[in-house]
């Protein structure tokens, strides 16, 4: 293998700028909603039937802080502390205080650190198009990182099917020809706030989860993705249940992005809970194995002449088992969007409940402001 060429003192930028930029930004997300039915469970032991509430839903209610910082190889970490072969080219922290509207205890207990992407990258070999990533940050299954933005309303088919998104552990980013892989391993604990606490005496939690796809700036992408291990049992947006089940999953992902103003596409994917013995803890099924098949369909719209303003749809399915008669967890979501200023967004979103696996239909308008600035 050629060596990278030894750099000299004098060869080092004068300008500290050119050892890589950061950015601090501030972040604070408030929801709501209003249901004509009212909603029951607010928290879980609150049997009223309440028309508004604080949305416990995501993107939910808090406030957070994003560091976000790049490396270069001039950098002083890596000129003076980090071996050749494994420079340091990125960093992102964002911490989150995260209303609980689930939680059961009153005052602070209702608040939760609840990290998401809280990690370091570094570049193995130096290579083009590698990366070794450490900490929290997205699973590489399903959607890529840039349709499945924080913030959203909107949210991709494995947050339905899962309640998982971002996890803590370790992933291995590369190339093959012109597409690109990615690995990990991680504990399977979520974001905290969505799964029972670390040390609990439940079923052993652990993941793995890749996928190949295309390079995210193709207009036409399209990805294959996988995930196996045992997670906890999930029902909204926290885990209700120090249970977890053996889970697997195969999907497919893709969509089309024509000009700047219009997405459109879809996900399926499809795989097995309780596999591996535990299909005891399955109510649904009775006991037995269940065959668990997911998809959607989605479209965002710029609207040209407005800017500003964005519609969306979307489609989404959860069936929990294909043995089971009306076992789907169906909805169809629509969203407009406005942008006040460059920080500031405004959405509208109202879910129609179109099937619930335990009963329940309730469908729901959602008001949702997001601040997201340096």
């Amino acid at each position: 293998m050629q060596q990278e060429p030894e750099f000299q003192e004098e060869d080092w930028p004068e300008d500290e700028e050119d050892t890589g930029r950061s950015f601090l930004y501030k972040e604070l997300v408030l929801s709501g909603l209003y249901s004509p039915k009212g909603n029951r469970g607010f928290p879980l032991d609150d049997g009223d039937s309440d028309h508004f509430e604080i949305s416990p839903r995501p993107p939910g209610n808090y406030f957070g802080l994003e560091f976000v910082k790049t490396f270069t190889e001039f950098s002083p970490i890596n000129r003076d502390f980090m071996p050749d072969w494994l420079p340091i080219t990125g960093l992102n922290l964002h911490p989150r205080l995260v209303f609980d509207g689930l939680e059961e205890n009153d005052g602070f207990e209702k608040i939760k650190f609840a990290p998401q992407d809280f990690w370091v990258r570094f570049n193995p070999g130096g290579a083009d198009r590698w990366a070794l990533r450490l900490g929290q940050f997205v699973i590489p299954y399903g959607v890529t990182p840039t349709l499945a933005p924080r913030q959203r309303f909107i949210l991709p088919i494995e947050a339905a099917d899962l309640g998982l998104k971002w996890d803590w552990g370790v992933g291995l980013k590369g190339p093959v020809g012109e597409y690109d892989w990615e690995v990990a391993a991680t504990l399977g604990s979520g974001e905290g706030i969505h799964s029972p606490r670390w040390g609990d005496d439940d079923r052993e939690r652990w993941l793995v989860t890749g996928r190949i796809g295309t390079p995210n700036y193709w207009d036409f992408q399209y990805g294959l993705s996988f995930l196996y291990g045992d997670l906890p049992v999930i029902r909204g947006p926290k885990a209700v249940s120090k249970v977890s089940l053996s889970r697997w999953r195969l999907g497919l992902d893709t969509f089309y992005r024509y000009d700047t103003w219009l997405v459109f596409g879809g996900q399926v994917t499809f795989g097995q809970d309780g596999h591996a013995g535990d299909e005891r803890f399955i109510r649904l099924t009775g006991g037995e194995p269940a065959d668990v098949l997911a998809y959607r369909l989605w479209l965002d719209w710029v609207v040209p002449s407005h800017p500003d303003l964005k519609l969306s749809a979307q489609y989404e399915s959860v069936i929990r088992d294909l043995s089971t008669s009306h076992s789907d967890d169906s909805a169809l979501i629509l969203e407009a969007s406005y942008s006040l200023t460059t920080s500031l967004t405004v959405s509208l979103d109202v879910r129609f409940d179109l099937n619930r696996a335990m009963g329940g239909e309730n469908h729901a308008l959602f008001l949702t402001f997001v601040y997201y600035g340096l």
